[in-house]
């Protein structure tokens, strides 16, 4: 058996005497393994199909996820209903009660979706009740993904004189049809025990809910959320529209900058009372939030920045993220937090939640987010220092700054940024690669979170060149591309499609046929579209354009 089953058996030992029990397929610590069909006239209970369930070696074993050798193979047949699975018989039955506990699944699958748990039965004061009454019937708490390994949850309780005899593990909770194909899938150690947390995750920044799940209940909305700085700090989501699911990814969106050393308020704008508001900041970038406490208070690693209230056992009386006591019923915003001053300059995943007692930033396990009409929003924010690193690759010119003097080594963080280029006799410019951010020379996304961006932009003239202060967002990086000198104007593109000449306040558009254009500047907004034959001059403010798809830089 793997050691991390045998840490979680452990834990779970301690924490709920005599509940936990492993059952895997290398021992026999089973009674009977059979397949199961809730549809009286299946051709599984009639007796016409038989077999469709084994025990196999470990088609794919994989390190630290499952290395058993034996695992239990289930053919999901086409001629089976929607509640058609594998039936394990129990040596040692299950006792339900009416505190919530968890059944763990290994699942290998080839069709991603919701897996279902049903178990068989009887209560223990009736004697002659038979074992094989529905006592429960179960989703994953999570959508299953296609092919890989995955932990499916099941979350159990009932009547505390009720026991499962049999667990059935349904790989497909939909109706299959006689067109559809069969498929196998793969179950292995099944756990029970008092820990809603799937034992391992694949993911980064996991939820404890599906990220398509909708929105059920109509009277509670988040509506929008800030952030403010004592140093400049300031952005506003507006969730309008976007507020049909759970989770709402802002990835996509600009990042909020936050200064280092900075004190950072987030107001929620909520519809709704009773629930609790969470700010996280996964500060070592590693993919996941941990909450860590002092005092009734979060420490300085602690990723869980902000919260308006936690309380244990769920005490109706808790504490914010000050430390200070605070009742259950509280509809404020968290307390300010402040951006250690240890921290490397960086884009990272912020979190906001609305949730009911929990610092888990999964979502609650205890009480479903959803059902409490809680949401959760993941963005980015650009965590930065007052001046930013700045480096040029310059050949066949010379590049000074904008006075005539050396080149900087920083410059300002969010402002836009001059310097002059003069090219050698022989060659002229034909564009800039502008790489800015964090981590330049390593990978560009580190979990999931964008680190840098590469621009490309054309040129037609060296002389005194802005880079706008949307690029300067972190440290940047300038590589000078040139050309040998040519005798036209434009360059040598296709009769038929579009020229472009970048100048002094304007573009120059050429095209020999009629052809559709359209300029737009580095935050979006057209500034011309049309259909061009000939020639035109489009007067513009200094700053880079992108003109059907491709850079380029206005002085």
């Amino acid at each position: 058996m793997k050691k991390y089953i045998l840490s979680i058996l452990s834990a779970s030992m301690i924490t709920v005497a005599g509940m936990a029990q492993t059952i895997n397929f290398e021992e026999d610590n089973h009674k009977a393994i059979s397949t199961y069909d809730y549809w009286v006239d299946s051709p599984f209970r009639t007796g016409q199909l038989a077999g469709q369930v084994q025990i196999v070696d470990n088609p794919a074993p994989e390190t630290g996820v499952n290395e058993t050798a034996k695992v239990l193979a289930f053919n999901r047949s086409r001629y089976g209903s929607h509640l058609y699975g594998a039936r394990i018989d129990l040596k040692t039955p299950i006792q339900l009660s009416a505190t919530p506990t968890y059944i763990h699944v290994l699942v290998k699958t080839p069709q991603r979706g919701s897996l279902a748990l049903v178990g068989l039965g009887k209560r223990n004061d009736w004697p002659a009740q038979s074992a094989e009454v529905f006592q429960l019937v179960r989703v994953s708490t999570k959508v299953i993904p296609a092919g890989k390994w995955a932990d499916a949850v099941f979350k159990i309780s009932g009547n505390a004189a009720a026991q499962l005899h049999s667990l059935v593990i349904v790989p497909d909770t939909k109706s299959m049809l006689a067109t559809d194909d069969d498929y196998v899938v793969y179950f292995d150690e099944i756990i029970h025990n008092d820990d809603a947390q799937p034992r391992f995750s694949t993911e980064v920044y996991p939820l404890s809910f599906d990220k398509d799940q909708k929105v059920t209940r109509t009277d509670r909305k988040l509506n929008s959320f800030a952030f403010s700085g004592n140093r400049g700090a300031s952005a506003n989501y507006n969730l309008s529209g976007l507020n049909g699911t759970i989770y709402i990814d802002q990835m996509d969106v600009k990042p909020v900058s936050m200064l280092i050393g900075e004190e950072i308020t987030t107001a929620f704008n909520y519809t709704g009372d009773w629930m609790h508001r969470y700010v996280y900041l996964d500060k070592g970038n590693d993919g996941k939030f941990t909450p860590a406490y002092s005092n009734n208070m979060p420490t300085e690693a602690s990723d869980l920045v902000a919260y308006s209230f936690l309380s244990e056992n769920n005490a109706k009386t808790g504490y914010n993220s000050k430390g200070q006591s605070v009742q259950d019923g509280t509809n404020a915003n968290p307390p300010a937090f402040t951006i250690p001053a240890n921290m490397e300059p960086g884009f990272y995943r912020v979190r906001c939640k609305v949730d009911w007692n929990s610092d888990d930033a999964a979502g609650s396990p205890v009480q479903p987010i959803g059902g409490n009409g809680g949401f959760i929003v993941d963005l980015l924010a650009n965590i930065h220092n007052e001046n930013v690193n700045l480096s040029v690759m310059a050949r066949m010119c010379v590049v000074t700054a904008a006075d005539g003097g050396a080149l900087p080594e920083q410059i300002p963080f969010g402002q836009e940024f001059s310097f002059n280029v003069e090219m050698d006799g022989d060659y002229e410019i034909t564009g800039l690669v502008i790489k800015h951010g964090y981590n330049l020379t390593g990978e560009q996304y580190v979990c999931e979170n964008r680190q840098w961006q590469e621009e490309k932009i054309a040129l037609t003239e060296d002389g005194l060149i802005t880079i706008p202060a949307e690029y300067i967002d972190g440290n940047v990086s300038i590589e000078i591309k040139f050309t040998n000198k040519s005798t036209t104007g434009f360059s040598s593109q296709q009769a038929d499609e579009l020229n472009v000449l970048p100048g002094k306040g304007n573009l120059t558009l050429q095209s020999n046929s009629a052809l559709e254009y359209s300029i737009v500047n580095v935050i979006g907004i057209v500034m011309d579209k049309s259909v061009l034959s000939g020639q035109k001059v489009v007067t513009l403010p200094a700053g880079v354009y992108i003109v059907n798809g491709q850079k380029y830089l206005v002085r």
